[in-house]
């Protein structure tokens, strides 16, 4: 009985073994899926731009620059974008395979309360339809490609002002509160094989002063 009982344990952790072995992540994950079929890993990082200056501060309230009573100068008010630089390397430099262009063909950006600002008003998310090309990248070589993408728009500007102000939802002083924007990228290379990527970065949104 004893013997049979080690023999059961002994199966026991080989299966284990095997099954651990199948389950584990693959090349590039987990920031990047579909890297087995294109043969590349894409790493991203992304970083709030606004007025052509990097700044995590996203301001949601249009303010009049001008202190004089009869004075129109209003405060330069737009979408906060984000600086996107992706790099791109081979997984496996030696290969004879010859990787294809990768082309992002839409980016979807999801906003996470932070822990100090659990009770602000959600983000809706936000999916754009935009063409990124990548150029396949050779032997040990590295491929960087830099865009502009989205961060907050002026709609979703709007609705954080409308629902701060509503008094349903809290914030510190000047409206503020954190979040992190996570974004999902998606598309093909030249042959048609999927791949996707993400990225992350945290920023604060509220009344933020952006007059010369």
């Amino acid at each position: 009985m004893r013997k049979n009982k080690f023999i059961l344990f002994v199966v026991y952790c080989l299966l284990s073994t095997i099954c651990l072995w199948g389950c584990g992540g693959g090349a590039g994950s987990p920031g990047s899926e579909g890297t087995e079929d294109t043969g590349v890993e894409v790493d991203a990082t992304v970083t709030p731009l606004y007025l052509n200056e990097n700044t995590y501060s996203v301001d949601a309230f249009q303010s009049d620059c001008d202190p004089e009573p009869d004075a129109v100068d209003p405060e330069i008010f737009t979408d906060h974008s984000a600086t996107l630089t992706m790099t791109a390397r081979l997984i496996n430099p030696n290969t004879t395979f010859q990787a294809g262009t990768l082309y992002v063909e839409k980016y979807t950006v999801q906003f996470r309360r932070s822990s100090d600002s659990i009770g602000a008003p959600p983000i809706q998310s936000d999916t754009r339809y935009d063409t990124i090309v990548i150029p396949a990248p050779a032997g040990t070589g590295v491929t960087t490609v830099e865009d502009t993408v989205i961060l907050v728009d002026l709609i979703r500007k709007d609705q954080y002002r409308s629902n701060v102000t509503s008094g349903q939802y809290n914030s510190g002083l000047a409206y503020l509160n954190n979040y992190t924007a996570l974004y999902t990228f998606e598309g093909k290379n030249e042959y048609g094989e999927k791949f996707s990527f993400k990225a992350q970065t945290d920023f604060q949104i509220g009344n933020f002063d952006y007059c010369d």
